[in-house]
């Protein structure tokens, strides 16, 4: 079997040489997709100080995997917002106060499991008046937009929060997601299973070959955390006129691998 560090020396060979016209046979690599192949041999006439007939008979075979495992999301992200709008910055801001305390208030005494508030955003704008002459434009009145997400154990409830802000007077939301508060298992098997897929494949494929599969030589890749599922909503009236029905779904954690295995001819191959 071929060592790691020959590896290198017998791709070394092969530039230096001008490629197989110099005695060496290469395999290229198959198109199509994720998988890949690479199998290399070596001339004997063309083999450095050090590497024996034995590694004549060696190469590595490179090939990829990938693997999904789906996971039920626990917690639950809804984003509102309270628009206002006054003459006066001070003014526009005090009701925007006073409007979002109201909907604060409403949300936690409905005693929703687990429950945490946090402001994520807060703007002061001012409107400018439409005039012919724009080196002079005057303020017509300030606009207040502040940002508030309520998360949730009870992913069920989201439906509920939703009616409870807009009944308070919320007059936006933005947005409402899904997510997982722990996907490190489902992490790990997805990539387990991209493991076993990839060195499944290169089994068949190196015994087709006629060689024997050996010690993974080099390994690439990972499982990537999913992304919260859900979606960006308009104002807060046309949601509440679907009559609030919101469906959780799954979340889809993945994971791929790119594994290079070292090769040796069965005996008699």
């Amino acid at each position: 079997m071929i060592r790691i560090g020959e590896v290198a020396a017998l791709a070394a060979i092969l530039t230096a040489c001008g490629g197989p016209q110099a005695g060496g046979q290469a395999t290229p690599p198959t198109s199509g997709g994720l998988d890949r192949i690479h199998l290399y041999e070596v001339a004997s006439d063309a083999m450095p100080q050090g590497l024996t007939p034995q590694s004549q008979e060696a190469g590595w075979i490179e090939v990829s995997g990938s693997g999904s495992v789906q996971v039920t999301p626990d917690r639950a992200r809804v984003a509102f917002a309270m628009e206002t709008r006054a003459d006066a910055a001070d003014a526009a801001a005090g009701r925007n106060a006073d409007a979002m305390d109201a909907v604060l208030r409403a949300i936690r005494e409905a005693n929703f499991d687990g429950l945490t508030l946090s402001t994520f955003g807060y703007t002061l704008q001012p409107e400018y008046s439409a005039t012919n002459n724009q080196r002079s434009r005057e303020i017509a009145a300030y606009t207040v937009l502040n940002n508030v997400a309520a998360i949730t154990e009870d992913v069920d409830a989201v439906g509920r929060i939703v009616d409870v802000a807009i009944a308070a007077g919320a007059n936006r939301v933005s947005s409402i997601s899904f997510f997982a508060s722990d996907t490190d298992a489902a992490r790990s098997d997805a990539l387990a299973q991209a493991v076993r897929n990839a060195r499944a494949e290169a089994e068949v494929i190196a015994e087709a070959l006629g060689y024997r599969l050996g010690a993974p030589l080099e390994i690439n890749g990972g499982a990537q955390r999913p992304m919260p599922r859900g979606g960006e909503y308009g104002d807060a009236v046309m949601l509440r006129a679907a009559a609030t029905p919101i469906e959780v779904g799954d979340q889809t954690v993945q994971a791929s691998v790119s594994i290079r295995f070292a090769l040796s001819r069965e005996s008699g191959g």
